[in-house]
């Protein structure tokens, strides 16, 4: 399945409010374009460095006032950090697996929340995760706006909405850097998360 499929599955589902389903399509979205990007890694390797390389626009997509690069998560999932503590990118991996059936990956499991007002993006509690499902979003931008998808296909209605800007997404593949000049134009200071004593709990996993 092409990146353009799911890409229009993923919003198909959002529109229906069938949150899992419109992550685990968005998930597979990145997947492929990680495959294009990095087609002599393995798979978790090239998802993963692919988000990394795409956390400003995953960041505006979902939550700009959050600091993905310098934020860890008490989550037991694998990770391949310098620090030994999973970043965002470890998360929404096993997040990805989990969601594949892999339920082993994130044996604390994962629950998609609705988009919604006062909905937090994350929530953890003893190693489970509660991710908001808003993480579609973020995820389908990387695909959209990665310089390798120029070319991917998707009907015309089909579109991404960041504050006032509307994003036509078949006019869109591909244009990354001109989308990241235009988030940057309202810059927003960031935080580091901190899930104080969740750390307590979490314990690294092999």
């Amino acid at each position: 399945m092409t990146v353009g499929e799911h890409v229009r599955r993923s919003l198909d589902h959002w529109s229906a409010k069938e949150w899992s389903k419109s992550v685990s399509q968005a998930f597979d979205a990145v997947a492929e374009t990680g495959r294009k990007r990095y087609p002599t890694l393995g798979v978790a390797a090239r998802f993963k460095r692919t988000l990394r390389d795409e956390l400003d626009v995953f960041g505006a997509m979902t939550a700009s006032d959050f600091d993905f690069r310098a934020s860890r998560f008490p989550v037991p999932v694998q990770t391949d950090m310098p620090d030994g503590r999973p970043d965002i990118a470890d998360v929404l991996y096993g997040v990805h697996r989990f969601l594949d059936g892999h339920e082993d990956e994130l044996p604390a499991g994962c629950e998609i929340t609705p988009h919604a007002d006062g909905v937090p993006m994350f929530h953890v509690s003893r190693g489970r995760l509660r991710l908001r499902a808003s993480a579609a979003l973020g995820l389908l931008a990387v695909a959209v706006f990665a310089p390798e998808n120029k070319g991917e296909v998707v009907p015309d209605t089909y579109t991404l909405g960041w504050q006032q800007h509307i994003f036509h997404i078949c006019a869109w593949w591909g244009w990354r850097e001109h989308f990241l000049e235009i988030v940057r134009t309202a810059a927003v200071p960031q935080v580091v998360l901190d899930f104080g004593p969740e750390w307590a709990h979490w314990e690294p996993v092999s």
